[in-house]
């Protein structure tokens, strides 16, 4: 059963923001949370809309505050975000933290009365996600979630061709995500158990699960796609190379929707080098297959006949990297400007989050997981 993105609760927000932002002149001023090599990232695609103004940093690491304040000459800077939020005139806050701190600063930010940008995950539990989301109802203010592989040409494209049942109805997904580790060099938590500073990415507290920080892209897009309601989830995994960490490094899950569709998607933190086979969606539907194969989307028909293909119009960028988040902000400025409900919104990444934390039980317990095992 086909169910809607649940983000009409944003609309009085997304209007408030049309009233403020109706002078195409005036900046959307913004303060970023997060300053570590994501949070630069989003300064880059930020910097190319001259729709933007960046006009504080925070973050509690020297270092990094000063790298990225070399980027943004002039823009004030803080080590505690809180003091920017006191102190700052702005319109937005963007949140590229460690996950487990997304939702102390999101709400904070959204009791301030400003629009949120957060990275995903939306949250590492059920618990926090749904804080997001009242507290972006209370301020009427525009909670927009950090999915930007939504805007890859060839992911809007598989979209747009599966709700057309180009390939008849959807039975069956195929996906992977085979990657090297995470970066060694990421901010370092001490973890209290050990009182060793260690990668925030090894740790169940600061990460969640390792299918919280990068296989949830994959995740996103292949339930977006099917857009049904989960039933199931069953996952088997854990640690075969990188072991002495809490965080898990590979995983085979399988996910079944009330109308029967199968979604099967694998990970793997030591597929480093992997080419093509790195990243892999393949949709097969009752009458057909379609896949992303060299630029373009294939589709062959389950009676036979040539490949038909799809081409993919790559829409023009003021960056040479990282293309998507830099459509992700351009759809935010979008939103804000033109009383739209967020692109990417809370509830729909919440969905994302819950699948991803029942899959982490499953592997971790041995058992089929029903949706209704972890909170709504």
């Amino acid at each position: 059963m086909a169910i809607n993105d649940r983000r009409s609760f944003l609309l009085a927000g997304a209007a408030s923001a049309s009233v403020l932002y109706a002078q195409a002149e005036k900046p959307i001023r913004l303060g970023i949370v997060g300053t570590g090599n994501r949070g630069r990232a989003h300064i880059a695609a930020i910097k190319a809309l001259p729709r933007y103004q960046i006009v504080a940093l925070a973050d509690p690491t020297p270092d990094s505050l000063d790298r990225a304040s070399s980027l943004v000459p002039g823009a004030k800077t803080y080590s505690y975000y809180h003091k920017m939020l006191a102190e700052q005139n702005l319109d937005a806050v963007i949140v590229v933290t460690p996950s487990f701190l997304h939702a102390e600063i999101t709400v904070a930010a959204l009791n301030h009365g400003l629009h949120v940008l957060c990275e995903k995950p939306i949250a590492t539990r059920i618990e926090d996600a749904n804080r997001m989301i009242d507290a972006a109802k209370k301020s009427g203010k525009l909670l927009y979630i950090g999915f930007q592989k939504r805007f890859v040409p060839a992911h809007a494209k598989l979209h747009e061709l599966a709700a057309a049942g180009t390939i008849g109805h959807i039975e069956f997904i195929s996906a992977n995500l085979f990657r090297g580790d995470w970066n060694p060099q990421s901010w370092k938590y001490t973890d209290p158990k050990t009182g060793v500073a260690t990668n925030w990415r090894y740790l169940s507290h600061t990460e969640g699960s390792a299918l919280l920080e990068d296989g949830i892209h994959e995740m996103d897009l292949l339930n977006w796609i099917v857009n049904d309601r989960v039933a199931y989830v069953t996952a088997t995994g854990g640690n075969a190379v990188f072991k002495p960490r809490e965080t898990i490094d590979h995983a085979a899950l399988m996910v079944e929707y009330e109308s029967g569709v199968k979604l099967s998607f694998d990970f793997c933190l030591f597929g480093a080098n992997a080419g093509p086979q790195g990243r892999r969606l393949v949709f097969i539907g009752s009458e057909g297959i379609m896949y992303p194969e060299n630029g373009k989307i294939a589709i062959r028909k389950r009676q036979g006949g040539e490949v038909r293909y799809v081409d993919l119009v790559e829409p023009e960028a003021k960056v040479t990297n990282d293309r998507e988040t830099y459509y992700q902000y351009q759809e935010f400025a979008r939103d804000l400007t033109a009383a739209k409900p967020a692109a990417v919104g809370p509830e729909a990444a919440k969905l994302a989050v819950k699948i991803m934390l029942l899959a982490e039980r499953s592997l971790r317990e041995h058992r089929i997981m029903k949706w209704t095992d972890l909170p709504a």
